[in-house]
């Protein structure tokens, strides 16, 4: 299997080939996009925590109005595939919507979700309360 990992920017952090097994981080509640042995491709939510002996890998997507980013309701569309079928996965890292980006069920790229901090108003405020 190939991994693929993206920062939000669509830079790649990582890429190397693989086992399942030998993954040292798991890609639980982040986007993916995994692609079959048979080029299907199937884009979601990683939703299980990758074991050793795991045989079926979950991702889940939202019932979303993809127009407004409003949850149509609290259900999920869920897709199980078999591991041993899975030819590569690819992650973009902070992108579940809890760290504040947009809900949306596209693999895409957005601005970094870390903050510049050389361009942060606050950055030397101390020194400027100082100063006065």
């Amino acid at each position: 299997m190939e991994f693929i990992q993206y920062d939000q920017a669509g830079k790649i952090v990582k890429r190397c080939i693989c086992e399942f097994n030998q993954l040292k981080h798991s890609p639980l509640g982040q986007k993916v996009r995994v692609t079959l042995n048979d080029e299907t491709q199937y884009i979601g939510f990683w939703n299980i925590f990758l074991r050793p002996d795991a045989k079926i890998a979950e991702i889940n997507k939202y019932d979303l109005d993809e127009g407004t980013n409003e949850l149509r309701s609290g259900n999920r569309v869920v897709t199980f595939m078999p591991i041993n079928r899975i030819f590569q996965l690819e992650v973009i890292l902070y992108s579940n919507p809890r760290w504040g980006v947009a809900p949306t069920n596209k693999f895409t790229f957005s601005k970094s979700a870390r903050r510049d901090f050389k361009s942060d108003f606050f950055k030397d405020w101390p020194v400027k309360f100082l100063n006065r």
